[in-house]
Order: C-alpha cells, then sequence, then structure tokens
C-alpha cells in the first residue's frame, strides 16, 4: 500500500499498487472528479509533485506531451508506484457535478419490509456516476411522468447504485416498483441533483433526523463518512410508526462498531412491547439536547416532519447555516415521489 497525500486539501488516503488512483480515492470517501472512466475525456487529471505513477497499457490519449511535461497524470487509468504527492481540486460544490442522463438496469428488487423495497441500479459498461452523498436522481420510464428518489448508497466508484421506494397508497409508479418492476429491466436515469449532502469542511457534531425512507440519503452520508474514517460524533434518529418500519438493521450495527455514532430509534406509534423512545422524532431531539448551537443537522423525510425540525432546531438555538433538509413529497398519485 502507497500513501498518496493531495496537497491541495492536506489529506491523505492508502492506495494499493493494483488499483487506479482514482479507485483508491474513491474507496476512502475522497471526491475526486472524474467523468467517462476509459481515458478519453481528462476529467480526473491532476498534477504529481512526487512519486511515480505507470499505466497498464500506453498512455492515454487525453494527455498530451504538455501534461506530460508538466507532470500531469490521468487518475482513472494510473496506478501508484510509490509514495504520491499530488494536487487535485477535489468535489466540494454542485457547482463542479455534471448531471448526466444514462441508460441502467434493474440489477436487485429486494423487497426489505412490508412497504419498502430496495432497487439496486446497474449502470452499463465501466461507466459510474458522480454524485454527493445525500443527493437523489430522477428515474424516467416511458409509462411514467419522472420520479425522484434519494441515492441510498455512498459515492464510491461503482457502478451501482440504491434506491429505497416506499409504497404509496394510489402511487403509480411505486406501485408498479412493487408488483411489475423485475430484474434486467431498463430504465433511465438522470441526476446526480439536490442540496442535500454532507459538508466536508466541519469538524462539528452531527444529528441526523430521519423519517421513514428518509433514512435512505442519511445511509448514504454515514456510509461516507465511516469511509472517510471521520471521528466526527454522530446521533442518528430514525422515526417511523411501527417497529416493523424499520427496514434495515444497519443503525444498530454502526452504532455497535462506530464509538462515535450513537442510534436513537423512535416509534410515533408504539405497542406495548416498545421499550424505547416515543413520540415525534424532531421531539425526541429536542428533549435530548440542551441546545444545538455547537451542531449541525441533517433531516429527511415528509415535509411536515421536515419543517416542523427546523423550526424546533431554529428555537433550540441551531445557527440556520447549519440546518440541512431534503422533503420527500407526496402532493398527489401522479407525483409518489421518495
Amino acid at each position: 500500500m502507497y500513501t498518496v497525500l493531495n496537497q491541495v486539501s492536506g489529506k491523505s488516503f492508502q492506495c494499493g499498487s493494483d488499483e487506479t488512483v482514482l479507485d483508491g480515492a474513491l474507496s476512502n470517501g475522497f471526491n475526486f472528479p472524474y467523468g467517462c472512466q476509459n481515458g478519453f475525456c481528462g476529467q480526473c487529471k491532476a498534477v504529481i509533485l512526487n512519486g511515480e505513477i505507470d499505466y497498464d497499457g500506453p498512455t492515454p490519449e487525453a494527455i498530451t506531451e504538455e501534461d506530460q511535461d508538466a507532470n500531469i497524470a490521468l487518475l482513472c487509468q494510473c496506478k501508484a508506484k510509490s509514495d504520491l504527492y499530488i494536487a487535485v481540486d477535489e468535489l466540494d460544490s454542485l457547482a463542479n457535478i455534471q448531471i448526466r442522463s444514462m441508460p441502467c438496469r434493474v440489477e436487485e428488487v429486494n423487497h426489505l419490509n412490508h412497504d419498502v423495497v430496495q432497487l439496486i441500479l446497474k449502470i452499463p459498461g465501466s461507466q459510474s456516476l458522480q454524485y454527493l452523498a445525500g443527493q437523489y436522481l430522477d428515474i424516467e420510464h416511458p409509462d411514467f411522468d419522472p420520479r425522484a428518489f434519494s441515492i441510498a448508497n455512498a459515492p464510491v466508484n461503482s457502478n451501482l447504485l440504491e434506491l429505497h421506494v416506499r409504497l404509496v397508497e394510489g402511487g403509480q409508479f411505486t406501485n408498479f416498483v412493487f408488483n411489475t418492476l423485475t430484474e434486467k429491466t431498463i430504465l433511465r436515469i438522470e441526476g446526480p441533483k439536490g442540496s442535500f449532502f454532507l459538508r466536508d469542511d466541519s469538524d462539528c457534531p452531527i444529528i441526523f433526523i430521519a423519517g421513514g425512507t428518509g433514512f435512505g440519503p442519511i445511509k448514504a452520508i454515514i456510509e461516507h463518512l465511516i469511509l472517510m474514517n471521520s471521528t466526527r460524533t454522530v446521533y442518528l434518529y430514525w422515526g417511523v410508526r411501527t417497529k416493523q418500519d424499520f427496514y434495515l438493521n444497519l443503525p444498530d450495527e454502526w452504532s455497535e462498531k462506530h464509538a462515535n455514532i450513537n442510534f436513537i430509534p423512535v416509534l410515533s406509534e408504539p405497542d406495548n412491547s416498545w421499550k424505547g423512545r416515543s413520540g415525534f422524532v424532531h421531539e425526541t431531539v429536542m428533549n435530548d439536547f440542551e441546545d444545538l448551537i455547537d451542531f449541525e443537522v441533517y433531516a429527511c423525510g415528509p415535509p411536515v416532519m421536515v419543517k416542523a425540525a427546523a423550526q424546533s432546531c431554529i428555537d433550540n438555538k441551531l445557527k440556520k447555516e447549519n440546518f440541512f433538509s431534503d422533503s420527500f413529497e407526496y402532493a398527489n398519485v401522479s407525483t409518489d415521489n421518495d
């Protein structure tokens, strides 16, 4: 393993000799820019200030003679042959993220409980979608209007995307997902979109407030923090109606494996067997903290929950600029976004 240090950010990661530098960066939670990953577009160029790299084959066409003279390499194709000192501008804003439209194939349709399906979509070939943890995409199908769904896995160099789809009563598309959609179906996606994403330039503790499948994008953010080996203190409050609505056990696993991650499940309609917290999830947060002046809060779920959480957090001394949210709208049966 070699150490790759980015002069621009001052951050470093470990990279194996058998993986590209871009793969090493993305698998460690770094938002290095990239595009085609085939060596043609040149979006992943970086200056090698010190150290040795090599390509498996000829120098990619995107690297000109001028680039070689300036020690510029294509990170999606080169591999480290020593410790590296490089210069690359990491993506830290939406302005650097390109919205793309591309086909995808349904790889898996997994029913997680009575009303939530996990979709695994595969982008064909060696392509992948670059996005920030927490963003969403639109699914396009010829029989329906586009539907927006949050991406539920961390942004690593993979052509697989995970979505959590909740069955909406009367929702045409979600009923199609539950009852008709099969593996190998070809869909089209457009994204990434949205301003709900992790702010990496902060060390303050984070409170996540998730309602229902609002857990999906928060899952992506927490996975990203884990990949980064972040030591930021995390409080995850996940609110659902009944115990059966907790459709994944990951929060318990995170809290057991990582001392900085705390999970607080909350039920709004508990039965007599429930021994945990109950009530509205945002009110549970307010009961647990004297004030929120030193925190960041990320809230995702139904609009009424997000709106109530925003007001409660501001009333509890949270700085307005430290509240980030994504509302899942269910306006009518023709807009069953999730």
